[in-house]
This record gives structure tokens, sequence and C-alpha cells, in this order.
């Protein structure tokens, strides 16, 4: 059984892929499993993983299962849940409404995932250009300003140090003590000067993870398994 403090107060995130990696992280945090690798496990883990969260989503454990930003926010801002997995921006989000949220670090470190743009084997010619053009502009600062300020962090971070102020780049990427007000792309005050950056700087926040979202060698089996959880 999980924390009774957080009976019917907690949610997770329902895609398998994901959701499977916090589970993960839980049960080994409680001593039930040792992985070898959270990033692709077995099908005994798997089966493990399931049966311990089947039993305390049967228990009462869960509030939701959410599968969108909005989602993820709402149940936050609303005190539905006290305890979830959530996206940085969706922290913002909750913090911009007024109402407290921890994006809290844990001790066993962090679950992590990253994003690129691919091109297309079938680009040619102008719309070849284009698509390195698209990906020079994503690339060159502005875009990552605007996704740092949401708590995540660009491939090409000094790109992104130019379209932030020095305040914001201290807060957001070194773990500096907010000199003033740290606001949301909207203008909403989001934390007060003094505020540090929950879980640090880049340096101790991405030195600290602990598994990557990955697609597992036995994902057709894991999605059957979670399916079943989510079932239950």
């Amino acid at each position: 059984m999980l924390n009774p403090e957080f009976k019917g107060k907690a949610s997770i995130l329902d895609i398998s892929s994901i959701g499977i990696m916090d589970m993960a992280m839980v049960c080994e945090a409680m001593g039930e499993i040792k992985y070898a690798d959270k990033g692709n496990m077995t099908t005994d883990e798997i089966d493990k993983t399931i049966a311990i969260f089947t039993e305390a989503k049967k228990a009462g454990q869960f509030r939701a299962f959410w599968k969108s930003f909005d989602e993820s926010v709402n149940l936050m801002a609303s005190g539905e849940v006290v305890i979830q997995s959530m996206w940085s921006p969706a922290i913002t989000a909750v913090r911009a409404q007024g109402v407290p949220c921890v994006y809290q670090p844990l001790k066993e470190g962090y679950r992590s995932w990253g994003g690129g743009i691919g091109l297309s084997a079938g680009l040619s010619g102008l719309a070849l250009d284009a698509a390195y053009e698209y990906i020079n502009w994503y690339l060159s600062g502005w875009v990552g300003g605007f996704l740092m300020r949401q708590g995540y962090y660009s491939a090409v971070p000094e790109t992104s140090k130019q379209f932030m102020s020095e305040d914001e780049w201290g807060f957001w990427f070194e773990g500096k003590a907010a000199m003033g007000d740290i606001v949301s792309q909207q203008g909403t005050v989001i934390e007060k000067a003094g505020a540090v950056r929950d879980g640090g700087s880049f340096e101790n926040r991405m030195g600290k993870v602990a598994c990557w979202n990955a697609v597992m060698d036995e994902n057709q089996y894991m999605v059957r398994k979670w399916n079943e959880f989510i079932a239950a």
C-alpha cells in the first residue's frame, strides 16, 4: 500500500510509457523492487510494478488519472489532488493562479525526457531548405527562452540566455535566488523575490536523472498490463 496520507488525493499520468516510469520510481523508493533498468523493464518487473499499483488503486489511493495538461492543472489547482506527476509548465500554470505548488525533487532522482525535431528523408529542394531554416530559428534562442521560463531547458541554452533577463537566467538556469519577482510568459507573478527554483541549477537537476523515458523492448506487453491497471 502506498502512503495513506495521500489516499484518495493522488494522481498519475495515464500515458503508459511515462506513467510506468513514475510507478517504478515509487516502487524502488519503497524498497519493493530493484530494477536492472527502469527504462527497459523485463516482463517480470512490469508485472510486479503493475501489481503494486493495482492493489493501491483498488484500495482507493487515486483520485484520477490525467492525460492532458489542463487536467493536471485543474486537479491540483482545485485541491482535488495534493500529489501527482506533473509537467513543469503545469506547475507554472498552477502557481500563476496563486496556488502554492512544489515541483518536488525526489531523493531517488528525476524521471527525465527529451524532445527534438527530425527531418523527413523525403525532403528536398526548397522544402528541405525551409526545414533547416525552421530548425535554425528554433534553436536561435527565442523558443528556448520561452520554454525555459516554463521550467524546461533548451538544447542550446546559450542562445536562450540572449532572450532572458539576467535575473531570469539566474533563477531558471543557475539556481540562484531571484533578485526580483519571477513572472510567467503572461506576466503573472509565479515566484517572489528571494525564491530559489525547486531542485536548483541545471547542473544539479540534470546530474540527478535516475531514468529517461524510452520505448521498452517489452513495450507492447507493458501497454497491455497498463490498460489492465487502468481498468482494474
